[in-house]
C-alpha cells in the first residue's frame, strides 16, 4: 500500500514548489499539501499517477477482475497455469 512520504503546508509548498517538484521526480515521493493542518491535496510523480489510473481501470473492469479471481483460485488449488508462450 502506498503511503504519504511527507506533509507540507500550502504556504511552504507555494514558496518551494520547484524544489518539491524536483524531489518528487527524483525520489518518487508522494506529498500531501495541508491547509490549517489538514491534508487537502496530493502531489506525486506523473509516472505514479499514471500507474494509479491504470490500476483503477483494471479494478473497475469486472470481467478482468473475474478472470483474475478465477486464476487465483486455480493457482491456490494447485492447478497448472498456462504460460503465454504455450498459447
Amino acid at each position: 500500500m502506498e503511503t504519504i512520504d511527507g506533509y507540507i503546508p500550502v504556504t511552504k509548498a507555494k514558496n518551494q514548489m520547484l524544489e518539491i517538484i524536483r524531489d518528487i521526480g527524483t525520489y518518487d515521493n508522494t506529498i500531501a499539501i495541508t491547509k490549517n493542518g489538514l491534508p487537502h491535496a496530493v502531489m506525486m510523480s506523473m509516472e505514479h499517477y499514471d500507474a494509479l489510473q491504470e490500476t483503477m481501470a483494471v479494478l473497475a473492469d469486472t470481467e478482468t477482475m473475474m478472470q483474475l479471481r478465477d486464476s487465483m483460485k486455480e493457482l491456490k488449488n494447485g492447478e497448472q497455469l498456462i504460460d503465454l508462450e504455450s498459447l
